[in-house]
């Protein structure tokens, strides 16, 4: 910036000036600080001399200057004074104002935001001017999504969308900002076509605008230009357009200026004010609406002088068009009548007066005569910067008068060079009026002059200038519009045609002055081969408006008869006036994939015209009856509005009468034979009713006898309207109101004898002939209608005697035929048919040493034979047999027992048949060895062929064969069934060769022992006796049970029984499992493990099978208990106080940890207590933290002496003993793993204390925690973090461990479902009520406490919050201490070791642990202790259960109110758990008003979304699940949460966990309605992965097929349904999966991540195959995709 004017570099004469300066040649021109050299007297002096010279000027420029603001000649005249400098003449400054010319590159300009378009914003400017800031101008962070979008577009590789910056949420209409006239691009073309409109383009660019400041000009008050760099949780971050400097402004600070913190987006520019400044950063706040503006009173050079600073003008003068200022005693600067608000130069002169200052806001820096010179407003919404001129109750100016708006008297009240200023009758607004808006007529001098009045008309509305755009030409008056936008769409006009081109159509000038266009196609309604010798230029023609453009403002016309002639009533431009049943007329616009044609109407109107609404007759093509332009009539059938679809029809009556509805349904297709007359032919059918109803149909022209095409026409025309015809009924549609009828006397008999098949079920594998009709013919043969849409295949081979090689030759579409069927496929229903006469078979081979002796030939063993077979092997499924040499048989093991009963060994059945047997056997059909599949007809050609056999007794009796269908295995019937083949969770069941059935696991077997060893208990071929539980006629799938006593209820199950179950859930400390529909068991953790250093969750997987005993129902609570322990168990059960002995080692789990110590639990009903000096032999200061609920330990037994009283020790030295339990340093290996807890973290690593050993520690470097760096160990650990550790290495002399934490050491990796999988939360047990006292106390009041804790843990499942705070559940009934992080010790603890802090030097013994042990036990402890805490929500909620255990609720209510006051407003956490407390309080001991009023106060001092959250949660642990639904319909309300994603995610969760489906795929379809399109997405991929853990699958699938097949480039999206296959162990589908995204060409990072999922998954299942087949198509993809 070395180029830039200096303040002194202006003030010549000073530089030239003999008189020594008593300034320091080292002082600047602006000093900072106050410090000067001169008195206060002389800086006096110097003030008021320098005031005088100014007005001293201005009175002689005054005296200069005519009233027409022009200098006046100067007389000459000498002087004596010859030693005088020449005095320069003082020039008078015009009165600047913006114009094309001013504008010129470079300048700065201030503006208001008046329009937003998709790749541009207009700018508002002074003078009625409007600037364009294209989208490449805005900001950096807007440029480079730009580029990130280009990007997108053109590279496949990227993974994921980047969407294309939306100006309208960027901007908001009247928002100031400060903008650079850049050069236009443009510029060449407009001076090469100087008719072309003119533009001025602008940047708002900070480092654009911002680019003349210095860092010392941004100064507090000064006004900076930003933008949004990054939005932060407390405001955003700005870009100010200087290296090595950011800008700040935060949320509230957004909330002064009206902007709400989520509406602003990255990019987003700000004119801001600068509140503070650092080395680093500017604080900022909005420059709108601030009620103090800050006057910028200093300034580094001239060039820091931009728009939209506020100054101090210094009057020198007034002029009759504006005033003339000097700012900072430098700048020369006008303001204008339009700026100034006052047009009359008297009342001007009179309220500005010369010396006198004002405060003016700069509008424009421009370059006049190389001089900057500054355009000011003293206008009051400028100078405030508010968003609109008018107050906040009343109307804007637009609104009072509108567009088009004719004044009939306005008042001329001043002008200037280039305007009229008039009053219109509103105080707030005035008018003006440009001299190229007045009459043409009349003399501007004469005619105009101020205080006439004329009419005058509204063209627009400057916000910046706050005037009214007025004419008053005596033409545009007289106009009945004067926007192109306010024609009304669908008006008739009379035009006059301004020109012809052939080739586009017509134009013509309507109402004056508008120009319209009339298409080709809308010039007749027939085509027009030379329009220019109809339509003459000035030839005056009628038409309609048909649309206009309001991008581009173009009106188009029709000339079309027939909708120039509609009525106004029919004319239909608008989606609001569309009702059901409108007749109307539309134009075809274009055909839809023959499923219709799309037509318009008036506007931009569409609607859909479905084929079947086309006409009566059945429409294949629309386009061979309709033709494009073509004008219809159509009725409306529907109208959507929401979604601006509509549907029509061409057909007569839209609705079928009550009489008609009637008639439609007593007629049966194949079956009705009716009489009707012909009321209408087409060209190639002919419509007909029934007299009686008047109901249609239609019979094709091939349909009106049997006779061939040309006869066919030949009678089609002789047909005449009102004939009668007797007809079948072939097809009937309700839907579409068409009813197919054939004359055909062959199918007309056929109806009539009952012959014509009207299902699959009517066709029979007989030699019978059957009639029908062609329906079409292809390459593959021939297909042959009957009635009721029944279709049968005739191949090409079957259709001739001699083969044709185009079939379309000899057959047409609706010829008669005569056929019959030579195959059946009863699975798809199919069959096959042949146009050929049956001949006898040439089958004839013989039989070589045949079983049975009566058979001579092969072609002898059909359906129903009885012969012979010799076994020739016996396999677990079947017996493969030999009728014959030359013919192979096979028995399948669901025909040779009639029932299970006759089974000698029912896991080998077929044990009892040998090799060499004859079998008599019956041929029931044919099997094909290759595809596996039982045929009941056949040729038998193939060579996979073989003879399928039945050696049933009962089926060994003459007579035909009928196999066992599906209709026959009703619900309930019972059948012998095979196993046939084991699948994930089921047995694959056969019932016979053609049915087969899935037997679930569940329903195996009443006993549950089965489990231990199942493939042994039920091998492939065992026999069993199965029924029926449900079939599924859509799937063609049976479901089987073979249990004779099925738990349905909760009074089926029975202690000790053993019965078999299903895992649901698997936590830390219980297994929930399935024993029926509905009947639900709990087994403990002691229940469930044999070895109780296992743990839950890696022993049980969900949806596994396991063995359940039965060890209580509670039939009161809906309870059931369960054992799920096996005889191979290794810890001891403990299940009563019996069970021990003093000095015995067992195994528990930390129940839970209180004041009192530790409470183990040995058994579901048998807990122990540790006291705090048993739990090491080393002193452990913070202890609590070693001891984790769920965590497996080892101790001896002290005492043992009743129930509940049962006392252990955990010290290491005591509980090895001779026993040798534990481990000693002498016995660990290498390789060892353990568990442990930190004793110590330091900075180059951890110690750990191993779980199971004899107070052994060991280290684990920092290099060794991780396989990523480690930067701070502290950070990380704390004291008694439990961790899982291997052993590395073992220095036996030093006695130390090296031990290792990385997750690579150890095999299994826990998978973590982060999208729908939560964390428990978990309740801890009270401790409050245990006071001091005996152990027998204790342990009788932790166990009633502990009994509660047990039922409600399994129980329920509760989700954690998706917003951080305290658990929404709420122990009443005990302290919450415990619930508090493991860092945060109590209140109560604190004081006690301060006290004994103080009194350390007396002390002789530490009873710190006995101090600890102490819960506060009265209010006036709580109360001390609060006095000392006052901002612990934990205390203040223990002091609420307190009062609650006391039945206080009120005191309790007031504690809670009491808490909300005291706790420090920046405690936001602590008063978020009250809040939630207090909505747990009125829940459960409130009423619903005061869970209302508690709830809405909530809403109003913590975060909305958080507080509805919470009490979502709450309902759904109080088991409130109307109510929680409830809530979450109104959170999804798009006025309340219903952009927010996460909300509609927990709803969807809820429902699928309430087993309503159908409700989450609605809620889906609804989500996809409220939310924006740039997350459907996201939302839909949510839902799917909700679908797979909680819901369907098969709906999860459904949903990620849509989005990948609609954003197949989204690998991130094909990653996670990769993982849903994965975690589902569908180990093919997730092989298709990669498969398909691995046909795509992917950026390599993406690949190579992909590749190693798939090879991860082939190693854990251990397939080596698959493996190498993953790096060879891993190697053949670098090798295809990538060079190098």
């Amino acid at each position: 910036m070395d180029n830039k004017r200096k303040r002194s570099d202006d003030t010549t004469e000073a530089r030239e000036l003999k008189t020594p300066s008593v300034l320091n040649a080292a002082d600047t021109a602006f000093p900072r600080g106050g410090a000067t050299a001169l008195t206060p007297l002389e800086v006096k002096e110097i003030s008021n001399e320098a005031a005088r010279d100014v007005l001293f000027e201005a009175a002689e420029a005054k005296k200069r200057v005519s009233a027409e603001g022009e200098p006046l000649k100067k007389k000459k005249r000498t002087t004596k004074k010859k030693a005088a400098a020449p005095v320069e003449e003082k020039k008078v400054l015009p009165i600047e104002g913006f114009n094309f010319k001013s504008l010129i590159p470079g300048s700065i300009v201030l503006g208001q935001v008046s329009q937003i378009n998709r790749l541009d914003v207009a700018l508002a400017l002074a003078d009625n001017l409007v600037g364009y800031i294209p989208i490449t101008a805005i900001s950096a962070e807007i440029s480079q999504q730009l580029e990130d979008f280009e990007e997108n577009e053109s590279d496949d590789e990227e993974e994921t969308e980047k969407a294309f910056p939306d100006l309208a949420k960027i901007f908001r209409v009247g928002q100031w900002l400060r903008a650079t006239v850049v050069e236009s691009t443009e510029l060449a073309k407009q001076k090469k076509n100087q008719n072309k409109k003119k533009r001025i383009q602008l940047s708002v660019e900070p480092t654009v605008v911002n680019q003349a400041l210095e860092d010392e000009d941004l100064i507090s008050g000064n006004v900076l230009q930003v933008s949004v760099k990054s939005l932060e949780d407390h405001g955003a971050i700005l870009n100010v357009g200087k290296d090595g400097l950011a800008g700040f402004i935060s949320n509230k600070e957004l909330k002064n200026g009206d902007v709400a913190p989520e509406s602003l987006f990255v990019g987003t520019p700000l004119l801001s004010t600068i509140v503070s400044k650092n080395n680093r950063t500017v604080t900022v706040r909005l420059q709108a609406n601030l009620k103090k503006q800050n006057v910028i009173s200093t300034i580094s050079t001239i060039d820091a002088v931009l728009a939209g600073i506020l100054v101090d003008a210094l009057v020198t003068d007034v002029v009759s068009n504006g005033i003339l200022c000097k700012v900072f005693g430098l700048l020369d600067a006008t303001v204008n009548l339009t700026h100034a608000g006052i047009y009359d130069s008297a009342e001007l002169k009179h309220k500005f007066a010369v010396g006198s200052k004002v405060k003016a806001r700069v509008m424009g820096v421009v370059m006049r005569n190389g001089e900057k010179k500054l355009i000011l407003s003293l206008l009051p919404h400028t100078l405030n910067l508010t968003l609109h001129a008018w107050a906040e109750d009343e109307s804007s100016p637009l609104e009072a008068f509108a567009l088009g708006h004719i004044f009939e008297d306005v008042e001329i009240k001043g002008s200037d060079a280039n305007y009229l200023f008039v009053d219109v009758g509103n105080a707030a607004t005035a008018g003006q009026v440009h001299q190229s808006r007045l009459d043409a007529k009349k003399d501007l001098g004469l005619d105009y002059k101020t205080g006439s009045h004329h009419r005058a008309r509204v063209l627009g509305y400057n916000s910046v200038d706050n005037l009214y755009i007025l004419t008053m030409d005596t033409k545009v008056l007289n106009q009945e519009y004067i926007r192109t936008q306010d024609i009304p769409v669908g008006i008739a006009v009379i035009g006059e045609v301004t020109k012809v081109t052939p080739e586009k159509g017509l134009t013509l000038k309507i109402f004056g002055d508008f120009e319209a266009h009339v298409p080709l196609a809308h010039m007749s309604d027939i085509k027009l081969i030379y329009p220019e010798r109809k339509f003459k230029v000035g030839a005056k023609v009628k038409g309609r408006v048909l649309r206009i453009s309001r991008v581009q403002k173009e009106i188009t016309v029709t000339l079309k008869n027939s909708l120039v002639t509609v009525e106004e009533e029919e004319v239909l431009a608008s989606i609001e006036t569309a009702e059901v049943g409108m007749r109307t007329r539309a134009t075809i616009e274009r055909f839809q994939d023959r499923r219709g044609a799309i037509v318009s109407f008036f506007g931009d109107l569409k609607a859909f015209l479905p084929n079947s609404e086309i006409s009566e007759t059945f429409v294949k093509d629309p386009a061979e009856h309709l033709r494009l332009g073509q004008t219809v009539k159509v009725t409306l059938l529907a109208v959507a509005k929401d979604t601006k679809r509509i549907t029509v029809t061409c057909r007569a009556a839209a609705e079928l009468t009550a009489t008609q509805k009637e008639a439609l349904s007593t007629l049966t297709p194949g079956k009705s034979v009716v009489e009707v007359s012909v009321v209408e032919k087409t060209k190639d059918s002919v419509i007909v009713e029934l007299p009686e109803n008047n109901l249609r149909g239609v019979i094709f022209a091939g349909h009106l006898s049997d006779g061939n095409h040309e006869q066919n026409r030949a009678l089609l025309k002789k047909t005449a309207a009102g004939s009668k015809l007797e007809v079948v009924v072939l097809e009937k549609d309700a839907k579409s109101r068409v009813v197919a009828l054939s004359a055909k006397k062959s199918l007309i008999d056929d109806a009539k004898a009952g012959k014509l098949p009207t299902a699959f079920r009517d066709i029979k594998a007989d030699d019978e002939m059957l009639h029908g009709y062609v329906k079409s013919v292809n390459s593959l043969g021939l297909f042959v209608g009957f009635a009721g849409k029944v279709t049968g295949l005739v191949l090409a081979k079957y259709a001739t005697e001699k083969p044709v090689e185009d079939l379309s030759t000899v057959f047409h579409k609706n010829q008669s035929v005569t056929c019959r069927v030579i195959r059946l496929d009863l699975e798809n229903k199919r069959f096959l048919l042949s146009l050929k006469e049956k001949t006898e078979t040439t089958e004839s081979e013989e039989a070589v040493n045949p079983a049975d002796a009566s058979t001579k030939l092969l072609s002898e063993y059909v359906p129903g034979k009885l012969t012979k077979a010799i076994v020739k092997s016996v396999k677990s499924t079947q017996l493969n047999v030999q009728l014959a040499d030359n013919q192979q048989g096979r028995v399948d093991i669901t025909q040779v027992f009639d029932d299970v009963s006759a089974i000698q060994d029912r896991k080998n059945p077929l044990a009892q048949f040998q090799k060499g047997d004859v079998l008599d056997v019956k041929v029931i059909g044919f099997h094909d060895a290759r595809t596996h599949r039982f045929l009941p007809v056949t040729h038998r050609k193939s060579k996979n062929i073989i003879v399928e056999l039945s050696a049933k007794t009962s089926d060994l009796v003459a007579g035909p064969y009928t196999p066992l269908s599906l209709a026959e295995t009703a619900v309930g019937t019972t059948w012998p069934g095979f196993i046939n083949n084991e699948a994930a969770g089921y047995f694959w069941v056969s019932l016979s060769p053609t049915v087969k059935g899935r037997l679930s696991l569940m329903d195996l077997s009443d006993d549950g022992a089965v489990f231990a060893n199942l493939k042994d208990s039920y091998p492939v071929g065992s026999a069993i006796q199965v029924a029926v539980k449900d079939v599924d006629t859509v799937h063609n799938a049976v479901s089987l049970s073979a249990r004779q006593h099925a738990i349905k209820s909760l009074n089926d199950v029975k202690v000790g029984v053993q019965y078999p179950a299903r895992v649901l859930v698997a936590k830390d400390s219980y297994v929930l499992v399935e024993l029926g529909e509905g009947v639900v068991a709990a087994s403990y953790v002691t229940d469930a493990l044999d070895n109780y250093a296992d743990k839950v969750t890696e022993v049980f997987e969900v949806n596994s099978f396991v063995s359940a005993t039965v060890l209580e129902v509670n039939t009161a609570e809906n309870k059931v208990a369960v054992s799920l322990r096996t005889t191979a168990a290794k810890d001891k059960l403990v299940t009563a106080v019996s069970d021990l002995t003093r000095g015995d080692v067992v195994r528990g789990f930390v129940k839970n940890v209180s004041a009192q110590g530790v409470y183990v639990a040995l058994g579901r009903n048998m807990h122990a207590l540790v006291r705090i000096t048993d739990l090491s032999d080393s002193y452990l200061k913070e202890w609590k933290k070693y001891f984790k609920p769920n965590q497996a330990v080892i101790g001896k037994v002290i005492s043992a002496e009743e129930e509940g009283r049962v006392l252990l020790t955990l010290k290491e030295s005591e509980v090895n003993g001779e026993l040798n339990v534990m481990k000693r340093f002498e016995d660990l290996v290498v390789g060892d793993v353990f568990e442990g807890s930190v004793r110590r973290a330091t900075d180059f690593g951890v110690f750990v204390k191993l779980d199971g050993t004899l107070n052994v520690s060991g280290l684990c470097h920092h290099s060794q925690i991780s396989d990523n760096a480690v930067a701070n160990v502290t950070s990380l650990f704390g004291e008694g973090d439990r961790v899982k550790i291997k052993v590395l290495a073992i220095d036996g002399k030093k006695k130390q461990l090296s031990l290792g934490m990385k997750a690579s050491y150890f095999e299994v990796a826990e998978d973590v479902d982060d999208d729908v999988d939560m964390e428990d939360v978990e309740e801890v047990e009270s401790d409050e009520e245990i006071a001091e006292g005996s152990d027998d106390e204790v342990m009788d009041d932790a166990l009633n406490a502990e009994d509660s804790e047990d039922d409600s843990e399994v129980e329920e499942e509760v989700s954690a919050s998706p917003v951080a705070g305290l658990s929404t559940g709420f122990d009443w009934t005990a302290s919450i201490l415990d619930q508090a992080q493991d860092d945060e010790s109590s209140s109560d603890e604190e004081l006690e070791q301060d006290k004994k802090k103080k009194k350390a030097k007396r002390a002789v013994t530490d009873k710190t642990s006995d101090i600890n042990t102490r819960a506060p036990q009265s209010t006036g402890d709580f109360e001390r202790i609060l006095i000392g805490n006052p901002n612990s929500s934990i205390m203040w909620m223990n002091y609420m259960s307190f009062q609650l255990q006391l039945s206080e609720v009120e005191k309790a209510r007031e504690i809670g109110e009491r808490a909300l006051k005291t706790i420090n407003y920046r405690e936001e956490q602590e008063k978020l758990n009250m809040w939630i407390a207090l909505l747990n309080l009125e829940n459960t001991f409130g009423s619903d008003e005061s869970l209302e009023e508690v709830f809405k106060r909530s809403c109003q001092f913590m975060e909305p979304l958080i507080m509805h959250i919470k009490l979502v949660g709450i309902y759904v642990l109080s088991e409130k699940l109307d109510k929680a639904e409830e809530l979450y319909q109104a959170m999804i309300k798009p006025k309340k949460f219903g952009q927010k994603l996460s909300v509609w995610e927990a709803y969807g969760a809820f429902l699928l966990d309430q087993n309503k489906a159908e409700a989450a795929h609605q809620l889906l379809a609804k989500a996809l309605q409220v939310l924006s399109k740039q997350e459907h997405i996201d939302v839909v991929r949510k839902f799917a992965v909700l679908e797979f853990a909680k819901g369907d699958p098969e709906q999860g699938r459904s949903l990620f097929e849509g989005i990948v097949s609609e954003k197949p480039k989204r690998a991130d999206i094909w990653n996670v349904y990769i993982d849903q296959e994965i975690k589902k162990d569908n180990k093919e589908k997730a092989e298709g999966l990669f498969e398909r995204v691995l046909s795509r060409k992917l950026s390599r990072k993406v690949a190579k991540s992909l590749f190693g999922k798939w090879l991860a998954l082939e190693e854990k299942k251990a397939d080596d195959v698959a493996a190498d087949y993953v790096r060879a198509k891993a190697d053949k993809y670098v090798q295809t995709h990538f060079d190098n």
